[in-house]
C-alpha cells in the first residue's frame, strides 16, 4: 500500500508590500473570524484551536498587540533548541494560536542554511495540527517574503485607496508574476471609506497591470472600512477590532474576504510549506 500522506494545513498569506497598508490588521481579524466560523477542535491534546496566526514580520512583530498577549520573538532559541517550539505557541481567548518569529537579521538569514531535519520536523507538527496557517509577512519583498507568498495555497494583498499604495502593490504583483503568472491574487482594499472608493483602487490597479501587460489574474476580496476609532482602541485595549462594540463592519468583512479567498482553488501541493520557504525549490 503507497504510504499515507499527512495531513497538511491550508496556507493563507497577507501581505502589503510597504510598511502601513494595515496587513497585520488585516492578519488578525481575518484569524480570529475564522477561528469563529470553523470552531474549535476538543479532540485534540496539543491545543483546541484550529487557526494559527505566523507572524513572520521578523524585524517588527507585533500581531500578540491586537491580541492582548505578551510575547517575545522566539526565532533565536528556536534556532538553538528545535524541540522548545510549542513553549512559543499563544492559545488566545479568541480561538487562535499565536506564534512570533523574530531576531537580528544575521539569525534571519542563517536560518536559512541552518533549516535542519529536526527544525522543519518540529515546523511540519504545525501543518499537521492546524487546518488553517494565516502568515502575516514582513513590510516589503525580499527573497523569504516571496517564498512565502508564492509557496502558500492563497495569496491575500492588502492595499489603500491611495496612489502611492496602488504603486507599491503593481511592482509586487510584477515580481510575482516573475515566478508565477497563473496564480490567482485576492486583492484587499484597507482604510476606505466605502465600496465605491474601494472597488474604484481595485479597478485602478487591475488596468495598470494589464496596460503594463502583466499577465496575473487578480480578484476583489473586499474592502475594510477607514475607523481609526475602532482601530486605535483594539491596539491600546489589546482586543481584536471585530470584538469589539459597534464593530459588526468588520466582522462582515472579514466574513467576506475569506469567502472569496476560498473561491479559488489551492495552488499548493501536499508538500511542506515551511520546507519550501526555508529550502526553496
Amino acid at each position: 500500500m503507497p504510504a499515507r500522506r499527512r495531513k497538511r494545513s491550508k496556507v493563507l498569506t497577507v501581505s502589503g508590500g510597504k510598511g502601513g497598508t494595515g496587513k497585520t490588521f488585516i492578519s488578525v481579524n481575518l484569524a480570529v473570524a475564522m477561528a469563529k466560523r470553523i470552531g474549535m477542535n476538543s479532540a485534540s491534546t496539543f491545543s483546541a484551536n484550529k487557526v494559527l496566526l505566523f507572524d513572520a514580520d521578523y524585524h517588527l512583530s507585533n500581531a500578540h498587540l491586537m491580541l492582548g498577549e505578551k510575547l517575545s520573538p522566539c526565532l533565536d532559541r528556536f534556532l538553538e533548541d528545535p524541540s522548545s517550539l510549542p513553549h512559543y505557541i499563544v492559545h488566545t481567548q479568541y480561538g487562535v494560536d499565536l506564534i512570533s518569529f523574530g531576531g537580528d537579521e544575521k539569525r534571519i538569514n542563517e536560518i536559512e542554511v541552518t533549516a535542519n531535519e529536526k527544525i522543519l520536523s518540529e515546523l511540519n507538527k504545525l501543518e499537521e495540527h492546524y487546518e488553517w496557517i494565516v502568515v502575516d509577512t514582513g513590510a516589503g519583498l525580499n527573497k523569504i517574503i516571496m517564498r512565502q507568498i508564492m509557496f502558500s495555497d492563497y495569496t491575500l494583498l492588502v492595499i489603500n485607496p491611495v496612489s502611492t499604495s496602488l504603486l507599491d502593490a503593481y511592482k509586487v504583483i510584477k515580481f510575482m508574476a516573475l515566478e508565477n503568472k497563473r496564480r490567482p491574487i485576492d486583492i484587499c482594499v484597507n482604510m476606505a471609506t466605502g465600496y465605491q472608493e474601494a472597488y474604484q483602487a481595485f479597478s485602478s490597479l487591475e488596468k495598470t497591470l494589464a496596460q503594463f501587460g502583466i499577465g496575473v489574474k487578480i480578484f476583489f476580496a473586499g474592502f475594510v472600512y477607514n475607523d481609526p476609532t475602532l482601530f486605535h482602541k483594539s491596539l491600546r485595549e489589546g482586543v481584536p477590532a471585530l470584538m469589539s462594540e459597534n464593530s459588526n463592519h468588520f466582522l462582515l468583512s472579514m466574513n467576506s474576504i475569506w469567502e472569496q479567498v476560498v473561491k479559488n482553488p489551492s495552488v499548493k501541493s501536499m508538500e511542506s510549506f515551511f520546507e519550501k520557504i526555508f529550502l526553496g525549490e
